[in-house]
């Protein structure tokens, strides 16, 4: 017998590894603001960790979203702070009783199973933003995260995916079944992510950083990490600065390389060509501001922010991995080459598909064909 929700809102819990500034926190924030509040009830759980990245967290409860922290929940591995998150997680979700629960990031995939097991169904989805196999660097490390994947979803409802390539990467290791994904790419926000005002823009945000108005200013937003391989960029910022002397680079983010970058920028005496500006929450404006977008990343699930490039009439400089082509139209908004090519780096409408609209209407679509296949009408 059906289970009638029509005098209560369906119960959500979207959970993410961390607070932190990342594509997976504010896709979460995103559902929690926009899912339909007459039929929807989203909570947020969060670890309450925030790294170099910048914290989101006061930004969630100035936008009026439920959130509850989960203190042991952390990125990396670390056996009794999993153990404690996993109990955490456990009361939380025996108080919630949620009807479904989304995970965004590795982590919340694999410790939800363990923290439901014995409780009422509940539909469960975990959202890929990029395998954890990524980042390993030996292959019994891969085997071994492989097999951890393959193991940690077979108790979901759905896989989805931000791209195709994650897709074919994950059914290519055996992870998951062929019905179990879904291909949801992420949406931006086009009232910001838009031509209009870059002119202003121009003037406001050069005149704040020093830069002269007539500069040939080239932008990378990312995280200061091995993913997106930011000596890479300054290297081809060397490369391009010896030949010109109007160009600047601004690098948005924070992370765990942000050091290193910074040691970098001074050896190679780029101090007055590349500013490094740390984590920004404006930079919708500060690609207005710019000229060209470049990412020299050695893995991209898809590479959201090409896409907010692109919406503000940016083209596109990238690297051809795994979801980037998806993001970047060949010769039409931009071009992609090798990765790890310092050199190669160096040499609005697409946008319009990737909406933040169309993303929650994709998802809340989601939302209803598996409440339906578990008799929650």
């Amino acid at each position: 017998m059906a289970e009638a929700v029509s005098e209560q809102r369906i119960r959500v819990v979207q959970l993410v590894q961390h607070v932190s500034l990342g594509g997976g926190t504010l896709l979460a924030m995103l559902l929690a603001e926009r899912l339909d509040p007459n039929r929807y009830e989203v909570l947020l759980a969060a670890g309450s960790q925030a790294g170099s990245e910048g914290s989101l967290l006061e930004e969630m409860r100035r936008r009026g979203i439920q959130v509850e922290l989960l203190p042991s929940l952390q990125r990396s591995p670390h056996p009794w702070r999993d153990l404690r998150a996993v109990l955490e997680l456990r009361r939380l979700l025996k108080r919630q009783r949620p009807h479904i629960v989304h995970t965004h990031g590795s982590k919340p995939k694999l410790l939800l199973p363990w923290a439901a097991r014995g409780q009422a169904a509940t539909v469960r989805i975990a959202h890929i933003h990029g395998w954890e196999w990524h980042p390993a660097g030996s292959p019994l490390t891969r085997s071994l995260l492989t097999t951890g994947s393959r193991v940690g979803v077979t108790s979901y409802d759905a896989l989805v995916t931000t791209s195709e390539a994650l897709r074919h990467q994950g059914l290519e290791r055996g992870v998951g079944r062929p019905d179990q994904y879904q291909v949801i790419r992420p949406g931006i926000d086009l009232r910001k992510f838009s031509p209009s005002g870059r002119d202003e823009a121009r003037q406001l945000i050069r005149a704040e950083l020093g830069l002269p108005m007539d500069a040939f200013v080239v932008i990378s937003v990312m995280r200061l990490g091995p993913q997106k391989a930011p000596l890479d960029l300054i290297a081809a910022a060397e490369s391009v600065a010896a030949r010109r002397d109007d160009i600047r680079f601004l690098v948005v983010g924070g992370g765990p390389l942000e050091q290193a970058v910074r040691n970098e920028v001074t050896a190679r005496a780029l101090s007055d060509q590349v500013l490094l500006l740390g984590p920004r929450r404006d930079v919708a404006a500060l690609l207005k501001a710019s000229d060209l977008f470049v990412l020299t990343s050695r893995w991209e699930p898809l590479g959201i922010v090409y896409l907010e490039a692109a919406a503000v009439g940016l083209p596109c400089v990238g690297t051809n991995v795994d979801g980037a082509p998806e993001a970047v139209e060949e010769g039409a908004t931009g071009y992609l080459v090798e990765p790890g090519e310092p050199r190669a780096v160096a040499a609005h409408q697409k946008a319009q598909e990737f909406s933040e609209e169309h993303f929650v209407a994709q998802i809340e679509g989601l939302y209803h064909r598996l409440l339906a296949r578990r008799g929650i009408g």
